[in-house]
């Protein structure tokens, strides 16, 4: 490269940073917040500590549509942006609401670029964006997780943002309390050639998979202890 080039390169004027509207953001999160807290009354478990991370990608397994609600309450010092189906997106008001709440539209079915980059945008701005991986509801009452979409492997690796996996306890009645557990982030470039092979996508996937496994068997061997630990309080007295 000549010295002409090099110069040209330093001064081009870098990309300006994308803004985005916070006040419909911030007033739905500020008054939903007390009653999504009595509601769920959320159980944040976080094994590895609070992950320090300015933007990454949330990968959250999917038990039930109201997931995007848990993991927000997770994270409450963070706005969120999560991906939705194009099917959420059914009238006029849900077509204004949901863009104003930070969602990236998606189809599922013919999957566009424009949010694939999207989402990249996103996160070399610094935010954090919330997606399911199974790429759907996951309906499985033993709590196994349905193999991951590589998508979100290739979303990190153009954006070199971290992966922080998410787990979240299926509740089977409405009036039990929602268990979250926050896990340490990944990065899963190290896992991956710069020009990742099918292979090396799978493999990486099925390793945040794994990740996300841990986190449910922890979740399950804390609230088993915790529910003996009652039992045995219960029949001491």
């Amino acid at each position: 490269m000549s010295l002409d080039e090099t110069t040209a390169k330093a001064n081009k004027p870098k990309p300006k940073k994308k803004k985005y509207s916070n006040f419909y953001y911030d007033f739905v999160k500020v008054t939903g917040a007390l009653p999504m807290l009595l509601w769920f009354r959320p159980r944040i478990l976080r094994p590895f500590g609070k992950p320090k991370v300015k933007g990454a990608l949330l990968c959250a397994n999917h038990p039930s549509m109201l997931d995007p609600i848990a993991v927000h309450l997770a994270f409450p010092s963070r706005r969120l942006s999560c991906l939705a189906t194009k099917d959420l997106y059914r009238t006029p008001l849900l077509r204004w609401f949901f863009p104003r709440m930070h969602c990236i539209e998606v189809d599922k079915q013919n999957f566009a670029l424009s949010s694939f980059h999207e989402v990249v945008d996103r996160l070399a701005d610094g935010r954090c964006v919330v997606i399911f991986p199974e790429g759907g509801l996951n309906r499985e009452e033993t709590g196994k997780l349905s193999p991951f979409k590589s998508g979100v492997i290739l979303m990190a690796h153009k954006s070199h943002a971290p992966i922080v996996p998410v787990y979240i306890v299926k509740r089977h009645s409405k009036w039990e309390r929602q268990t979250v557990v926050v896990g340490e982030p990944v990065d899963i470039s190290a896992h991956l050639s710069p020009l990742p092979t099918l292979k090396e996508l799978e493999e990486a996937s099925e390793y945040l998979r794994a990740r996300e496994t841990e986190l449910g068997a922890y979740a399950e061997q804390r609230l088993s202890r915790k529910k003996k630990h009652k039992n045995e309080k219960e029949n001491s007295l």
